[in-house]
């Protein structure tokens, strides 16, 4: 039995949990994506589809979007990102046969909205269900609403099931089973070490402001830097484990290594990031935890942030994983004719 399984190259939030997800799969897994994701399956010595290495990464077209800390749409970028998500189609469409799979799984990849795939054994994965907008800008109002009618009907014509693994959002059109952990840490030992790690994800977006912290914090501490191009690391969940306090943008996998590992984090996010201000909403007022944009974190005394942090109780998400449950409803898809 062979699997597709297409992953969002936007951040790693989606290629980490997939690749978690996968672990359960009783079947051969050939990987679809791109840019750092891709990275993260080559250096699993995972087998991945050979187009990959052809497709653009979407994540830089993301963080195209984002100048000073705050994600900025316009018909520019959006059809930069578009013209980017229809190549990448039409070079799937040329060099792969679906009918070589047993079973094929989206997670989030957008690319599987201009090709006909065989819907009878198509799975799609997401962890939002809708854009959110701010209401300001006229092209949000305007743009914004088409395109999640428009994305979810062809999730409906296109997949026969669609699962939503999302940390805050429930729609009944989806089987909600809430998120999947992007990494097996039930066996882990959660250590203490005395450094402080900035943990910025898979995209671009946060070096700048990783940077100038970590500037300001090597007055007193010992600071350590994972994500983005430049500070790439396929197996951070030692880092993560072992670190005293986190400084994490607001991702979905941040967001869930944070609260399982009970790790001590300031989270930040990009402003008009409809995602992760969602994400930090839900981690608001808890003992353990500061949110903060990323505009504003440069203007706090970060220093004293962490020493107040490092006195409190933490009180994490109580989160289960869901990977498992995810696995069983893809196993038995590909068990269902025998």
């Amino acid at each position: 039995m062979k699997v597709l399984y297409a992953s969002s190259s936007v951040g790693l939030g989606h290629i980490t949990r997939d690749y978690h997800i996968s672990n359960f799969i009783k079947s051969k897994i050939y990987w679809l994506t791109s840019g750092n994701a891709l990275k993260f399956i080559k250096d699993k010595k995972e087998n991945y589809v050979e187009i990959s290495d052809n497709l653009n990464n979407l994540g830089y077209y993301i963080g195209s979007m984002i100048k000073n800390c705050k994600v900025k749409i316009n018909l520019f970028n959006s059809y930069k990102l578009y013209k980017a998500v229809k190549n990448n189609a039409n070079l799937i469409k040329s060099y792969v046969n679906f009918d070589d799979y047993d079973l094929i799984i989206a997670d989030e990849f957008w690319e599987f909205m201009f090709i006909d795939i065989p819907k009878e054994r198509s799975v799609f994965i997401t962890d939002f269900t809708k854009v959110s907008y701010s209401t300001k800008s006229y092209f949000e109002r305007f743009i914004i609403p088409k395109l999640n009618n428009g994305l979810r009907d062809r999730i409906k014509r296109k997949f026969t099931l669609a699962i939503n693994l999302s940390i805050w959002d429930n729609d009944n059109e989806f089987l909600n089973l809430g998120p999947s952990f992007t990494s097996n840490f039930n066996n882990s030992i959660n250590s203490k070490d005395n450094y402080i790690l900035i943990n910025i994800g898979g995209t671009n977006a946060g070096i700048a402001i990783a940077e100038k912290l970590k500037e300001k914090l090597e007055e007193k501490y010992n600071v350590k830097i994972i994500g983005s191009d430049k500070y790439f690391n396929s197996n951070p969940s030692d880092l993560i484990r072992n670190a005293e306090i986190i400084i994490s943008l607001s991702g979905y996998g941040n967001i869930i290594e944070s609260n399982v590992l009970k790790k001590k984090t300031i989270f930040v996010y990009i402003d008009n990031h409809f995602e992760q201000i969602e994400n930090a909403k839900i981690m608001m007022n808890r003992k353990g935890f500061r949110v903060y944009s990323c505009k504003d974190v440069l203007k706090i005394n970060i220093l004293h942030e962490i020493e107040n942090l490092k006195k409190e109780k933490i009180q994490p998400l109580e989160i289960k994983d869901s990977a498992i449950k995810v696995s069983e409803i893809i196993n038995s898809f590909l068990n269902k004719d025998k």
